[in-house]
This record gives C-alpha cells, sequence and structure tokens, in this order.
C-alpha cells in the first residue's frame, strides 16, 4: 500500500515531460531538523537533530507555470537517543547521524512568486556517523552520567535504500533566487532491527536560472 502512494506521480511524469516548455537549472543550500517515526522512535527518549542538506535541481517548466522538478541532494538525517533504554540498567544517549543522497520527483505549482510542491523521493545511505554512548542507568541524575561504553553501529545495521514523501512552500524573487520549507517522512523503517523511520523538515536557500523570455519561447 505505501509504495501506492508513490506510482501516480511516476505513472504522469513521461506525459509531463513531453509538454515541457523549457528547462532551467539550479541549486541550494540549507539547514534541516531530523527525527525520528516509528514504534521504537519515542518522542519522550528521542530528540531532534540538526544537519545540512544541498544539491542540484533540474526544473521542467510549462507555460501555466506547473513544473515537473527533480533534485539530487546531499542530506544529513538521524536524530538524538535522549535516555533510551536497552535494559534495566543502561540507556542510549547522543548523536545517531544518517548520510543520505536523495532524489525527489516533485510536481511544483506556481502563482507570481509563490510555490507549493510535492511528491515522492527516493534516498541512499551512503555513510553513517554516530556517536552513541551506552549510559548507566542509575546514575542519570548526576550531572556527568556514568558511560559503559559505546554501542557499536555500522552501515551492516542499516537499509541502504529509503523512500518516502516530500512537501514543500517557498517563494521565488524575479530574479531566481528562492526560499523554501519543506517537510518529509520516510515510509519505510532505514533501522533492519527496528522500526525507525526518518522524518524532518528543511529550510532552503536556492537559485534557479531565469526562464526565457516570451520572444525566447516563440522563436
Amino acid at each position: 500500500m505505501k509504495k501506492l502512494l508513490l506510482l501516480p506521480l511516476f505513472i504522469l511524469l513521461p506525459m509531463l515531460l513531453a509538454q515541457a516548455q523549457y528547462a532551467r537549472f539550479g541549486a541550494k543550500v540549507g539547514g534541516n531538523l531530523s527525527t525520528v517515526q516509528g514504534t521504537d522512535g519515542s518522542s519522550n527518549t528521542t530528540n531532534s537533530l540538526a544537519g545540512l542538506n544541498g544539491g542540484f535541481i533540474l526544473s521542467y517548466e510549462f507555460v501555466s507555470r506547473l513544473a515537473v522538478q527533480a533534485e539530487l541532494q546531499y542530506e544529513q538525517k538521524g536524530f538524538v537517543y535522549d535516555a533510551y533504554p536497552i535494559s534495566p540498567d543502561e540507556v542510549l544517549a547522543d548523536d545517531h547521524r544518517l548520510h543520505y543522497l536523495t532524489l525527489p520527483v516533485m510536481l511544483k505549482l506556481q502563482k507570481g512568486g509563490l510555490f507549493v510542491e510535492g511528491g515522492p523521493y527516493l534516498g541512499y545511505l551512503i555513510g553513517e556517523s554516530t556517536a552513541v554512548k551506552r549510559l548507566d542507568r542509575s546514575t542519570l541524575d548526576n550531572p556527568s552520567p556514568t558511560q559503559l561504553g559505546n554501542y557499536p553501529l555500522n552501515m551492516d545495521d542499516f537499509e541502504r535504500w529509503d523512500y518516502g514523501y516530500t512537501i514543500g512552500i517557498g517563494i521565488e524573487l524575479d530574479n531566481g533566487f528562492f526560499l523554501s520549507v519543506h517537510n518529509s517522512g520516510g515510509l519505510t523503517s532505514f533501522s533492519k532491527a527496528l522500526d525507525q523511520k526518518n522524518f524532518g523538515y528543511k529550510l532552503s536557500i536556492g537559485y534557479l536560472l531565469r526562464p526565457p523570455s516570451l520572444d525566447q519561447m516563440m522563436r
């Protein structure tokens, strides 16, 4: 059922591209705040993690201000363990950071300088830099809880592929610079052992090459 949610745009995509009037290229960069959802991602024992995102844009645009926009992005995702219990005596703490290449493909509708966009994304895990520690649960009230060692994680503990949705709003200036805010959520767990899905928000600034003039389009 979840995969069926991603099919409509990919079915419509070839028909839309056949009617495209011109292409625009650009780039974007920004920050994101990510967290985790799922039965093993309790908000009581996890916090949000700040990260970076950036990448390139290819937008096929229409005279009616409808576009199909694809992006190739690098994104940092993950969350922070905050006294996450793994046994009666131990909890986890610190950053759980994952590095992805993602490919969002979105329909974009623009009116004046405002735009909305949304569609599916496909992500591929290229690295992890977790710093999760095991703490003695009985010492959590101390200024410096007792560390019992690291909680070992490596690439084999995670699913390489991630997919989900992304939706956003933004404003684009006449000169091609834009500001956008997006929400994205994974539809499959990134952990092989637990039910943990990516979720987060991104704030980005970027630039798209200005569209051709009406005279150029009519030549």
